[in-house]
């Protein structure tokens, strides 16, 4: 666990996704790179749809930056919905477990294999919360709003939300208008509840800010190859279409945000309220709410994709082990029975 020069711990990371771009995947890495930095702890990583494929890959990540010792006490349970339709399997997030150590044994092992190995969102999203300082910690939504509206619905949850959570940073929408986006067209009635309900601040990364400052494929054969040879995102990447391309980096820019809001990467609009129509489509109101959308500031355009490259490249620091300080049982929430395994196409 990092902490700080007044013993108290950085902000805790709450991340959720329904990993279906590569960008989500970089997301998740970048916010592993910021924790090596000190700049937040990386709590869970949960995901909006049943899929073991996926849920495994997101998992391995989880592992290849908490270490040996995370193999075995430290790594949380991947959280994953059981309810709704799996969606699409990249064969990119399989390929890292094709990789060959030289003893010809995986480099990467996939542990997720039945639905036993996952833990309930609403579960996770309660006991790591409950171990955050108060107003300590933030979210990170990068997918479907699904998992979030759900927990809001859970018993006692927006009170602890409203006391763990500074603020919420979403990568969705169009702003300051545009058409349909994929995250909040994916569960319209999700991520309306969300934007109204919600007890926090929001910031959101609209999709013009992803293709802004899109995330430099080259660096995958310069960065990764020479910080992070063994990085389970550099094979993801290099499979999930062919080389050379960059891709947009809306979920890398959410991140960046979220744990490092004071640098400003990015412009803020002013303060207002979001709503999320029938369609997908998103509106900004100006006025007093608690929601701003994030701008990009071509000024800052280098320095925001070197953060992306050096923080998604970085080398593993591995934590120290700690014991949780809510006395919980973190490791299979709400555990199902073995025949329960969700079935994928």
């Amino acid at each position: 666990m990092q902490f700080g020069r007044g013993g108290k711990p950085s902000a805790g990371a709450f991340y959720d996704s329904d990993f279906s771009t590569i960008d989500t995947f970089l997301a998740q890495a970048l916010l592993h790179g910021m924790q090596g930095k000190n700049d937040c702890r990386v709590a869970i990583v949960t995901m909006s749809r049943p899929n073991l494929a996926v849920a495994g890959f997101a998992d391995s990540i989880e592992r290849y930056y908490r270490g040996p010792a995370g193999n075995f006490s430290q790594v949380p349970p991947m959280g994953m919905r059981t309810a709704g339709k799996p969606g699409e399997t990249p064969s990119a997030v399989t390929a890292p477990f094709l990789k060959k150590k030289p003893d010809g044994t995986p480099l990467h092992v996939n542990q997720v294999r039945t639905l036993i190995d996952t833990g309930d969102p609403n579960t996770l999203f309660r006991n790591y919360l409950q171990s955050q300082y108060d107003q300590n910690a933030f979210f990170v939504l990068a997918g479907p709003a699904t998992n979030l509206a759900a927990a809001l619905e859970f018993r006692g949850m927006k009170e602890l939300i409203a006391a763990k959570i500074k603020y919420l940073v979403v990568s969705g929408g169009a702003f300051p208008s545009g058409a349909p986006e994929a995250n909040m067209a994916a569960d319209v009635a999700a991520a309306k509840k969300v934007f109204a309900e919600w007890p926090t601040p929001i910031f959101v990364a609209g999709s013009e800010v992803g293709t802004a400052f899109e995330f430099p494929g080259a660096s995958i054969a310069k960065e990764f190859a020479a910080n992070a040879p063994d990085h389970p995102v550099a094979e993801a990447y290099r499979a999930w279409k062919p080389m050379p391309y960059n891709t947009p980096a809306g979920a890398m820019a959410a991140a960046l945000q979220a744990g490092r809001p004071k640098e400003g990467y990015f412009k803020l609009s002013d303060m207002g309220t979001i709503a999320v129509q029938d369609d997908g489509r998103t509106t900004f109101a100006p006025g007093s709410g608690k929601h701003q959308y994030l701008i990009a500031d071509p000024a800052q355009k280098d320095k925001v994709i070197q953060a992306y490259v050096d923080l998604a490249s970085a080398k593993p620091v591995f934590p120290q082990r700690f014991r949780p300080p809510v006395a919980v049982d973190l490791q299979k929430p709400e555990e199902k029975k073995p025949e329960e395994e969700v079935k994928q196409p």
